[in-house]
């Protein structure tokens, strides 16, 4: 296990426990993300979980969502289940984390190990988004096996700057090093985390520049900000799926299982296949979202206001 170092990024974590939360506040304190509490067990729901989620995006964090496992008592295909229920539509940065502790002791080692994996490749498979396992230190060492060090660590040790070591991770993703910090914009305690820059920039780093395409050389501005170049087509402007959700900060995918497309967790229908990706309507887009669109024909721009 790494020490944390200067050059490490700061991100908190937190749930209905820490009340109300300012968070453009919480940003201007030096915090570049945050995981929040999504789910937990096979029905619970954060009742902070969507109020966190918007408010953290809208003030320019990036996010992950957590769910805390009961592997003593429930099935984990009914946990993965519930969790990707809970997060559908909402756009996650981080990969999904898995935390599991406490009473998951009960189940031992080898069924444990093998409960967190059937959970995490479930995840996986139901949202398509990467998966990362959360625990304590001492609990990382004595409970969880070898299997599990594919995904990525995300791991508690108060009172240090280096956690203790195990024989399933040489290293870490993020570092929770206090239960007991203390950030702007909220008023209870909070845990503070140490993220190493290379782990942020794969899944949060800044996106490339849109640029122009000999067929996309329509100007697509979302917010104000240049999203992405789009395509007139039958008289309408379309845009990539992608950058759409990406400037929004709302989940977008393609279910290949019935060839459709989804922003927000709403089925797009007027959308086009072309070269291999998924185009939009962007009136159609923003009427769905409860948004604004107008065309400026001398700049060639479509301006997209939600």
């Amino acid at each position: 296990m790494q020490a944390k170092t200067a050059n490490n990024l700061k991100v908190i974590d937190v749930s209905h426990h820490q009340q109300k939360i300012d968070w453009k506040a919480v940003a201007s304190d030096g915090v570049v993300g945050a995981f929040i509490k999504a789910s937990e067990g096979k029905s619970y729901i954060d009742l902070k979980f969507s109020s966190n989620a918007l408010g953290a995006a809208m003030a320019g964090l990036k996010v992950g969502f957590y769910h805390y496992a009961h592997p003593e008592d429930n099935d984990p295909k009914v946990e993965a289940a519930h969790f990707a229920k809970t997060v559908k539509g909402t756009k996650a940065d981080f990969p999904h984390v898995l935390d599991v502790e406490g009473e998951a002791s009960k189940v031992g080692p080898t069924s444990l190990t093998a409960w967190c994996e059937t959970w995490l490749q479930e995840v996986e498979r139901l949202t398509g988004h990467p998966t990362m396992i959360y625990t304590g230190a001492s609990f990382a060492r004595t409970y969880l096996r070898k299997s599990l060090g594919k995904w990525p660590l995300w791991i508690a040790h108060y009172d240090t700057d280096k956690p203790m070591s195990n024989n399933t991770w040489p290293v870490w993703a993020a570092f929770q090093y206090t239960d007991e910090g203390a950030v702007k914009g909220i008023t209870r305690n909070v845990d503070i985390n140490a993220m190493e820059r290379a782990f942020y920039d794969q899944y949060a780093g800044k996106p490339a520049v849109p640029q122009p395409t000999a067929e996309d050389t329509i100007k697509i501005v979302v917010n104000d900000k240049l999203a992405a170049y789009g395509r007139i087509v039958n008289g309408h402007a379309f845009l990539p799926l992608r950058q759409l959700g990406e400037a929004l900060g709302v989940d977008v995918h393609w279910d290949a299982t019935t060839a459709t497309p989804y922003v927000g967790g709403k089925v797009i229908t007027n959308f086009q296949l072309i070269g291999g990706k998924t185009y939009l309507g962007i009136r159609s887009a923003a009427e769905l979202l409860g948004g604004s669109v107008s065309w400026d024909g001398e700049t060639k721009k479509v301006y997209l206001y939600k």
